[in-house]
């Protein structure tokens, strides 16, 4: 472990399940709970954290439509009001190497009040073609879903009634120009995950306060939506961010987009990669084949005092290099392979009373940098004031293809979701290695 200003805390193995979204409930007794879902397998993990330095893990496992559990996958999770929300999807060959067999898409919706440890099934909203991808919601009787609807390209933005839980239903949805099929030939669509498909416009991630929906929407940008009338949401402003910085070969060209407290400021991110899928060198086309060059991915520090037009007023430094980091000296090239680089996920959770509420900082976990927190107190100057790298995995690989050609790079320590409680405990997992618990110690 590499770590400035952190404290090691606790460890979970998480069943050997790879890590992905996370989010936490806190009971009416004050015990706490994560639900981890997963990269690559459909289910999740509920893990008391009540006390941080022994936390204890249960898989779940999720639906299936078949008997063929292979294409099925549950990445993404959220939580609030009593309700865990589960998001559906399908893999992807280039991302999980499965064989994108039959799976089912969208949200299943639970109820943890009356036993955290085994949610109780209300109710399901079903997305087509894709799926769902993920969602935001921390309480309420709307579910904001980044999901596929017949008819349109990719993810669009769904605004899901769950007033009844039993019986979910659309009120409303938005889409960005170019996501309506029209007349467009399915031969006229490219593969999921491809090159050519992460060029196109759509959704991916979202959070919402005061009725505003903050929406990160590849190659269209950092976009503000009205949503007081749930069923006419309305453009407000938007910052264009690719070009120059994202797509190339990394993952969502507009990655997360999220309010900074109750200030006039706002954190827009684009998305890096995995560094272990750039080695296989067979490739000469599609996502992860070697690269020559790659634009910059960033987090970026955006002014909404007029929400109109929203301005980018900062970027955040480049994650400083640890001592004793052994696989270069930049994270760009690692172990002599050029990759993207970039943020991944955020602490974007907020509104309920189990999540840290400051708007001083931010938490970011940088793929194979590791966790990076920093100060942004001056919005116009962000710091990094500590960071926390996992080990490195020793041989672990707990999902390939059948060749064994999936993860042919090297074998770096890769942090995927965060999350910060109330206590000030800061939760992290990681691509291939569990959930570490670690605390900031300024």
């Amino acid at each position: 472990m590499l770590m400035k200003n952190t404290e090691y805390v606790g460890y979970s193995d998480l069943n050997r399940k790879s890590g992905f979204q996370m989010a936490m409930y806190k009971s009416p007794e004050g015990r706490y709970y994560i639900y981890t879902a997963c990269f690559r397998d459909n289910g999740y993990n509920i893990v008391d954290v009540t006390d941080p330095h022994a936390p204890t893990a249960k898989w779940v496992e999720g639906d299936w439509v078949s008997d063929v559990h292979d294409g099925q996958s549950l990445p993404k999770i959220q939580t609030g009001d009593g309700k865990l929300i589960t998001i559906y999807g399908g893999t992807m060959r280039v991302l999980h190497g499965t064989k994108e067999m039959e799976h089912w898409g969208g949200i299943k919706i639970y109820d943890i009040k009356e036993n955290p440890m085994e949610p109780k099934y209300l109710g399901e909203f079903y997305c087509d073609g894709p799926g769902a991808h993920r969602c935001f919601y921390n309480g309420g009787d709307y579910v904001y879903v980044i999901g596929g609807k017949k008819g349109f390209i990719g993810y669009i933005l769904r605004i899901v009634d769950i007033s009844d839980p039993t019986h979910p239903k659309e009120v409303s949805s938005y889409w960005a120009d170019g996501q309506y099929k029209e007349n467009k030939f399915a031969s006229d669509i490219p593969e999921i995950g491809t090159e050519d498909y992460m060029k196109i416009p759509g959704f991916h991630a979202i959070t919402v306060k005061d009725d505003i929906v903050y929406a990160a929407e590849p190659n269209v940008g950092f976009c503000l939506i009205d949503v007081h009338d749930k069923t006419d949401p309305q453009l407000i402003g938007k910052l264009p961010l690719n070009p120059p910085f994202g797509n190339g070969q990394g993952g969502a060209a507009v990655h997360t987009a999220m309010p900074l407290g109750d200030r006039p400021y706002a954190i827009v991110t684009t998305e890096g990669e995995r560094v272990r899928y750039f080695s296989n060198h067979n490739a000469k086309n599609g996502m992860f084949h070697p690269i020559v060059t790659q634009p910059m991915n960033l987090i970026g520090m955006v002014e909404t005092t007029d929400m109109t037009s929203p301005s980018l007023i900062s970027v955040f430094p480049y994650p400083e290099i640890p001592e004793g980091w052994t696989h270069g000296t930049n994270f760009n090239i690692v172990d002599g392979v050029r990759a993207v680089f970039g943020p991944h996920n955020m602490f974007d959770a907020f509104g309920q009373d189990c999540y840290e509420k400051r708007d001083d900082r931010v938490y970011n976990c940088y793929f194979h940098a590791g966790l990076r927190i920093y100060d942004v107190s001056d919005p116009f100057v962000p710091k990094e004031i500590a960071y926390f790298l996992p080990p490195d995995p020793k041989g672990a690989n707990w999902f390939d293809n059948e060749e064994g050609t999936l993860l042919p790079g090297p074998q770096v320590a890769i942090t995927e979701d965060v999350l910060v409680d109330d206590r000030g405990y800061i939760y992290v997992d990681t691509f291939q290695d569990g959930m570490y618990i670690v605390r900031c110690t300024v």
